[in-house]
């Protein structure tokens, strides 16, 4: 029985090293992700296979300010995700309102847009001869 008693308390040292340990790494994962490319890649690549996580993620992106810029910006800089973005963009109508109304937001835009406008009337009387 003294053997089992002493297995048993270094099953439970065991596990209260390990949930030290795990602790211990929680309360850092910034700094170890920071520090350590090969951690880095791990966590980046679990939050990238699972929808769910990704999904959260960019909800924490997106949910502060100063991220959201520099999401946005990573998008708009990536060709692909640009024309992506931009083509669900232009199959939403609210969403095109709300683009022209941000470029006629100031003259240089309104000015932009009458000539844009323009353009395309003429355009279009060219197609209807």
């Amino acid at each position: 029985m003294s053997g089992r008693h002493v297995s048993i308390r270094g099953a439970g040292w065991s596990v209260a090293v390990a949930t030290a340990l795990v602790a211990g790494c929680a309360g850092d994962i910034a700094g170890e992700m920071s520090r350590n490319s090969q951690v880095r890649d791990r966590v980046m690549h679990a939050i990238a296979s699972d929808s769910t996580l990704a999904v959260e993620m960019t909800e924490h992106l997106l949910g502060n300010d100063a991220l959201r810029r520099r999401v946005l910006q990573a998008v708009l800089a990536d060709d692909r995700s640009a024309q992506y973005l931009l083509a669900r963009i232009g199959g939403n109508p609210a969403a095109v309102d709300y683009v022209l109304q941000a470029a006629a937001s100031d003259s240089a835009g309104r000015e932009h847009l009458m000539t844009l406008l323009k353009g395309m009337q003429i355009a279009m009387r060219g197609t209807k001869k």
